[in-house]
């Protein structure tokens, strides 16, 4: 079940993690750390999949150049890192209570904003 959700959570372009840690933690029982580790790992692995499908593939409007617009990488890419970086000292910093209660209210005012 876990591989159909994750999959099917990869080809709607979501990433997976609120499907994926939920999943891992009521199917398989585990607490919420090792679940975001694991659904990190899967993240990981569907991405650089998702990169080497797409590396050979032409932009539809530019057919010279590649489907990958790498200058929006280059100004994504350091905010990405930062925000990993302050995850990662948050996720290290509180108990799991703490964070399941932070990512319940997250998950709640992103679906309520997704409903208007």
């Amino acid at each position: 079940m876990f591989v159909i959700f994750k999959g099917l959570s990869v080809v709607a372009g979501i990433g997976g993690g609120t499907i994926t840690i939920p999943l891992l933690m009521y199917f398989f029982g585990l607490s919420l750390k090792p679940a975001t580790a694991i659904s990190s790992f899967s993240i990981l692995i569907a991405t650089i999949s998702k990169f080497i499908s797409s590396y050979n593939e032409k932009n539809p409007d530019k057919p010279d150049t590649c489907s990958i617009d790498y200058g929006i990488t280059t100004i994504m890419m350091p905010v990405t890192l930062l925000g990993s970086f302050i995850g990662a000292y948050v996720y290290v910093s509180f108990p799991d209570i703490i964070l399941e209660i932070a990512i319940t209210l997250i998950l709640l005012i992103l679906t309520f904003n997704s409903l208007k």
